[in-house]
């Protein structure tokens, strides 16, 4: 079988944008590693990299900021070209007019977010933690595979995790792009701290460390360990005893290892997601990052240093098979076409 992954993401400061649809889209095509995989994507930084470190050699550019018309022309010339038997689309604001045109031509499937569940698709999967695990059909006829159980996180999260001894008091990191130097911000509020907490901060693939984050690294080396990406955010999160993410799916991964974390959105959707974990009492919402931030970072490092953070990080909402009940619904897509 031959699957076209259509995606973006990378730093693209304005957009709205980091890694997450791009990771979410390798975590599902590892497991369906066995097909012919293509990529098409713009890449605001950094993307055809990670995904080559990956092992995928099939990648297509299309032109960052394209305009749907020239989009549709060019999905459509690489689905003829190469024989295309599904799409997937996981891809933000994507234009329903857009999955109209390929559905025509190519079975479908569309990655959603939030509570967006009416598009054209014949399959479309949406891992929202605000949304009951459950299958049913839009008024598109697609249908739809909807709630946590859908959410399609790294293979990693499907094993049993052995108990750790915990190596960071406190693991951060604000996504695969920080565009709002998140990062700088918290290490100068950690810096009072200094003896009561020990922090591990993940910069992500398309953050620089900047000056003065390797100046503040150098300072407070003894407390603080900055890395640019890792291969095993699974293990990084069993060595940490507490979290502070932004709202994408690093939030899902801390839940799923049933680690207490706080949010600070980045973007306006982060927002939604930021208030159902606060709703299920899985995690505290901080906000966006405004004049009160620090204020209520300081506040989550004083409860957390003085061991007073607590939520109900034992409830189970997540289990990690979503790559595989979804890659499962996308072989049987094929099947149906061949039928």
């Amino acid at each position: 079988m031959r699957i076209l992954f259509r995606t973006s993401g990378g730093k693209a400061s304005g957009k709205e944008l980091g890694l997450g649809h791009i990771f979410r889209c390798i975590h599902l095509a590892n497991k369906l590693r066995s097909n012919m995989i293509y990529f098409l994507i713009e890449d605001y930084g950094n993307v055809k990299k990670i995904l080559k470190e990956k092992h995928f050699k099939n990648i297509i550019l299309q032109n960052p900021n394209v305009n749907l018309t020239s989009d549709i022309k060019k999905t459509k010339e690489i689905i003829n070209k190469n024989k295309i038997d599904i799409v997937i689309v996981d891809k933000y604001k994507t234009k329903k007019k857009y999955l109209h045109e390929i559905r025509k031509i190519s079975k479908l499937v569309f990655i959603s977010d939030l509570n967006n569940n009416e598009y054209p698709a014949d399959v479309l999967i949406n891992g929202f933690i605000g949304l009951q695990n459950q299958i049913t059909t839009n008024k598109y006829g697609a249908k739809c595979f909807l709630g946590p159980q859908y959410q399609i996180l790294d293979d990693k999260y499907t094993k049993n995790s052995p108990i750790r001894k915990k190596k960071w008091t406190l693991l951060a990191s604000f996504g695969g792009y920080d565009e709002h130097n998140l990062s700088g911000l918290l290490c100068n509020i950690l810096s009072k701290y200094d003896d009561k907490i020990k922090t591990r901060l993940i910069l992500g693939p398309a953050t620089s460390k900047s000056n003065a984050l390797l100046m503040l690294q150098k300072k407070y080396e003894k407390s603080i360990s900055i890395i640019s990406h890792t291969n095993n955010m699974q293990k990084e999160i069993l060595d940490s005893k507490f979290g502070i993410c932004s709202g994408g799916i690093t939030s899902y991964e801390f839940a799923i290892m049933k680690i207490p974390f706080s949010i600070v959105c980045q973007y306006k959707h982060q927002m939604i997601t930021a208030k159902q974990w606060h709703k299920y009492k899985l995690a505290k919402n901080l906000g966006f990052p405004n004049s009160s931030l620090p204020k209520k970072i300081d506040n989550f490092l004083k409860e957390i240093s003085e061991n007073k953070f607590h939520i109900d990080s034992n409830r189970h909402i997540i289990d990690g098979f979503g790559a595989r009940r979804v890659a499962k619904e996308v072989l049987n897509l094929m099947n149906d076409k061949i039928r």
